[in-house]
């Protein structure tokens, strides 16, 4: 009966992808579960979608972290004993292994296994648009919440989708959409909600802070630097959406409706390619007492319901905020009406910092249930201010104290 009473209050989380930010979750779920000592709800994994389920699941055994769960006493069960032997269930040729002595954890190819299940959260964790936004709205419909790390689903769709949860009666988090673990939306919807926002600058790809670091402090190229992200788990086999700004950009829409209270196309914000960038750029800056950082800057007249917005690699000085902020890290400086500037950072790339903000989510939802987020209330009536930012302009259409561009290469940040 205890251990019956003991399971049935277990918060139940479902995975969606297996790669690096999923594996890292049912690391961190696993982990936290098992050595938490009772400060954090107890949590049960239950399923992960996969398509090559079957490799992932022998992965997962090969590092032996299904042994690790088997313990009966690791999860507070007085007398709880693991079952290898249990029957197998779930998916054909899958199915349901043994990995928690107080449940088995079904690994499987079929999005309907964890739809259907007894799941009270599903975290979404296979990147792209679809069919990402179709799983998160089909996971909100059958009565579950969604922890996504989805900034191209949010940039998009994440107005309706959290309309839909709150409808629903449940919760849609996205903290790892923004920043990895630093957490920039509870800081923007929380934090500073009883601020007037009128500006954010940030660096919000840790991929390309790490590949600029690295130039800056070695000399290499960015072939070279990217060759020692991609060993350190920062850069991905294909670094395009980092370098072109496409995926700073996603996560500024996503800021711009945080802050500013705008539904906001990413395409609509300028943007300038950070693949450009060579070792002699990194000189000259070193020459003037700076470095180079890809900034994503947004600005809002309220007055005017004009927007600036844009990513773009920039001049910052060495002793700035954001000279400072360097490896994967990232950054964000926000400007409010009455609380003047605030400054937050953390680590901003990587399958362990991601899953950091995952489970800050898991965590707040597990811990309030009941809780529903309302969806933020966005308005499409402003004008966006074109920021033009290609290499031949001696000028950027947008004016600001700090932020200028100078008849060189690079932007120009103070």
């Amino acid at each position: 009966m205890r251990e019956r009473e003991t399971l049935s209050s277990r918060f139940r989380v479902a995975l969606l992808g297996f790669g690096t930010v999923g594996s890292a979750v049912a690391r961190r779920l696993v982990e936290t579960t098992a050595a938490d000592g009772g400060a954090l709800p107890k949590f049960q994994l239950t399923h992960v979608f996969d398509r090559r389920a079957d490799e992932k699941r022998d992965a997962w055994h090969a590092a032996g972290l299904a042994a690790r769960c088997e313990s009966p006493t690791a999860f507070g069960i007085p007398g709880a004993a693991a079952t290898p032997g249990a029957p197998a269930g779930g998916s054909p040729g899958l199915g349901a292994t043994p990995d928690f002595h107080h449940g088995p954890l079904t690994w499987t190819t079929r999005i309907e296994d964890v739809l259907q299940s007894d799941a009270d959260l599903v975290v979404e964790a296979i990147g792209g648009v679809e069919p990402a936004a179709d799983w998160i709205r089909a996971a909100l419909a059958a009565g579950k919440s969604v922890v996504t790390a989805n900034k191209q689903v949010m940039a998009r769709h994440g107005f309706a989708l959290l309309t839909l949860a709150a409808r629903q009666g449940r919760q849609l988090r996205f903290e790892a959409a923004v920043g990895g673990a630093m957490p920039i939306v509870r800081a923007l919807g929380e934090g500073l909600a009883g601020d007037r926002i009128t500006r954010v600058v940030a660096i919000l790809n840790g991929t390309t802070n790490a590949v600029f670091s690295r130039m800056e402090a070695t000399g290499c190229s960015l072939e070279e630097a990217l060759g020692d992200a991609r060993a350190r788990g920062y850069a991905e086999a294909d670094p395009s959406a980092d370098l072109d700004g496409s995926d700073a950009r996603a996560k500024l829409a996503i800021l711009c409706a945080l802050a500013f209270g705008l539904r906001v196309d990413p395409s609509h914000i300028a943007t300038r390619s950070s693949a450009w960038i060579a070792a002699d750029d990194f000189a000259r800056a070193r020459a003037r007492g700076g470095t180079v950082r890809q900034l994503a800057h947004a600005e809002y007249d309220r007055a005017a319901s004009v927007l600036t917005a844009w990513v773009a690699p920039a001049f910052v000085t060495c002793h700035s905020f954001f000279g400072k902020t360097t490896g994967a890290q990232n950054a964000a400086l926000i400007t409010g009406a009455h609380s003047g500037e605030t400054g937050i950072f953390g680590a901003g790339a990587g399958g362990g910092a991601t899953a950091v903000a995952v489970m800050s989510d898991i965590v707040a939802i597990a811990r309030d249930r009941s809780a529903i987020v309302p969806p933020p209330v966005l308005t499409s009536d402003f004008r966006v201010q074109i920021a033009d930012l290609s290499a031949e302009t001696s000028a950027l259409s947008v004016e600001t104290p700090e932020l200028h561009v100078e008849t060189s290469r690079l932007l120009e940040a103070v």
